[in-house]
């Protein structure tokens, strides 16, 4: 009876290895995943079409070639037809490896730093927001990550810029959308910084931490090995700081800018030598200090976001200033996307 038991135990155990290996085997490879997130992933239009959350867009490559790509958004709180919406580019969730020449010697991305994303898990960080922001809300998935299809290592290109500006349109016309918010974290900044020099219908923008001037940055690290030059790594870039003459102001659009005096990634005298720019270009902006979470100082994605819904709901620029002072801790929520 007990060799009986055993077997019939261990064709339990084969069964359910056998059910989890085929369940693997049936997911489609994507940048849901940390390798994925890694290798980059093709996404067919096709495939993308048979998404109800995904547009499909096309943008070119540095030499001029023209390539679509599947971008994958994550939205709350809309209705038939919205007023404003407010959109969130977040991060990079990549540590490149350079040797003493610039050149890229290995791209990681660990279930750690990547966690395990999901549609379903990214979709209820989208309904949290969207109530706690009383605004809807949607997390645009940047080229590489979060079920976008794309290379996430070929980061603050041209490229990427016109692929989240593209998506923006492909989404304000699917759920007609009248006007935007739009918050960055850290490596977002590029494209939220692009797409404010290619569009008219953003009225409130946040940086927060945003990377939005490469050089500057470079000086204000002072030697700290964060590897070699962005412009030196980094093929047609996107350098914020350098692009504000193409942004055209108009009186509805405020920006605001906040950044923690000890970020180790991004310094604060970058992300105000952006200020800097912005006013010199006669845009609206203001900028603030607070206390990131983290040991990096880095993370204020929370800040941002709640600066962008309290713009929208047209708080005066100094009460803005001061909510956004208090810290990322006070709007963090758990189980948001930041």
């Amino acid at each position: 009876m007990r060799g009986m038991a055993l077997a019939s135990a261990i064709a339990v155990m084969a069964a359910s290895a056998a059910t989890a290996n085929a369940q693997q085997a049936a997911e489609p490879y994507s940048t849901m995943s940390p390798d994925g997130l890694r290798t980059g992933v093709i996404v067919s239009e096709a495939d993308c079409a048979r998404d109800a959350m995904a547009v499909w867009v096309s943008a070119p490559h540095g030499d001029g070639t023209v390539e679509g790509a599947c971008i994958r958004y994550y939205a709350a709180g809309l209705a038939a037809s919205n007023p404003v919406a407010i959109v969130f580019l977040h991060g990079n969730r990549l540590d490149r490896v350079f040797d003493k020449e610039g050149r890229q010697i290995r791209v990681a991305a660990s279930p750690t730093s990547y966690g395990k994303p999901s549609a379903s898990a990214l979709m209820a960080s989208a309904e949290l927001q969207a109530k706690a922001l009383g605004h809807p809300f949607i997390i645009l998935a940047r080229p590489g990550y979060y079920g976008s299809s794309g290379i996430a290592n070929e980061q603050y290109r041209r490229r990427e810029v016109l692929l989240v500006n593209a998506a923006l349109e492909a989404i304000k016309k699917r759920h007609a959308i009248a006007r935007f918010g739009v918050s960055s974290q850290s490596g977002g900044g590029p494209s939220l910084a692009g797409v404010l020099a290619l569009r008219s219908d953003i009225d409130c923008a946040a940086f927060s931490s945003s990377l939005t001037a490469f050089d500057e940055r470079e000086k204000a690290l002072k030697g700290a090995t964060r590897g070699p030059p962005l412009h030196q790594v980094t093929p047609d870039p996107y350098d914020p700081i350098r692009e504000v003459t193409a942004i055209n102001p108009h009186p509805e659009l405020r920006v605001f800018i906040v950044g923690d005096a000890n970020d180790k990634l991004i310094p604060l005298p970058a992300q105000q030598a952006y200020m800097e720019a912005l006013k010199k270009r006669g845009v609206h902006v203001s900028m603030t200090s607070s206390t990131a979470v983290g040991d990096s100082h880095h993370a204020l994605g929370a800040t941002g976001q709640r600066a962008v819904g309290w713009c929208i709901d047209k708080l005066a620029d100094d009460e803005i200033l001061a909510r956004m002072s208090k810290g990322e801790a006070t709007y963090k929520l758990e189980g948001g996307f930041y």
